[in-house]
């Protein structure tokens, strides 16, 4: 369901419904707002059993009062690949474009991807990989990735523990090359360090902030 307010938040409309899916399963609702300020929902997606996880995105064109038909955004990295299927996902917008962004699981490399839009949400087209950490884990790790869009170049963040040590990364990428451009740690080595994780990033212009949770010398930060 989603709600709506367009009064700063100081009352709300009633709840819509927004998964009309039949027989299907949902999780994980993850909502951005178009440029004409029409809301679109992606969601994770399954058969009635729990099983061919992926994500749907579906959209209004009349402010949140009704929604379309989902459509795919996920499974690009090859017809056996599924979503990871306890990790939330982050759907982010600018202009036309929207970004699908998920951890993908590809007989368990579990990096995170994008589905990308160019027509406003109306259908994914193609996506590419945004991590290329290579982790392989037999099991979901239950963190998902978080992202925005500024011009050409999307930025996503993402737990990754593909060197072996549970760490949070940056990466940019050219949706135009649909291609990762650069991709770093958020972080030097920091004395104590044990993990990272749920990384979660903002942008306000060109100013963007970061912020995630570690634990260094077994103390929550």
């Amino acid at each position: 369901y989603i709600i709506t307010s367009f009064n700063g938040g100081a009352s709300f409309l009633p709840p819509v419904r927004v998964d009309y899916i039949s027989d299907s399963l949902s999780r994980f609702p993850t909502v951005a707002v178009d440029a004409k300020g029409h809301p679109i929902v992606a969601f994770m997606k399954f058969n009635s059993s729990f099983l061919k996880s992926r994500w749907v995105v579906t959209k209004s064109t009349d402010f949140g009062k009704s929604f379309t038909k989902d459509v795919l955004a996920s499974g690009y990295s090859g017809p056996n690949s599924e979503v990871c299927d306890c990790c939330p996902g982050a759907l982010v917008t600018s202009g036309n474009t929207s970004a699908m962004l998920y951890r993908d699981n590809l007989s368990n490399i579990r990096d995170i991807w994008s589905g990308v839009s160019n027509n406003n949400g109306t259908s994914f087209d193609y996506g590419f990989r945004v991590d290329s950490t290579n982790w392989m884990i037999m099991s979901c790790p239950s963190s998902g990735p978080d992202g925005v869009i500024l011009g050409d170049s999307l930025y996503s963040v993402f737990l990754s523990g593909g060197s072996g040590s549970y760490r949070a990364y940056l990466s940019k990428s050219s949706l135009s090359n649909r291609a990762v451009s650069s991709i770093s740690r958020l972080t030097d080595n920091i004395p104590g360090l044990g993990q990272q994780n749920y990384p979660r990033i903002a942008a306000d212009g060109d100013a963007m902030a970061i912020v995630w949770k570690q634990t260094v010398n077994s103390a929550s930060q």
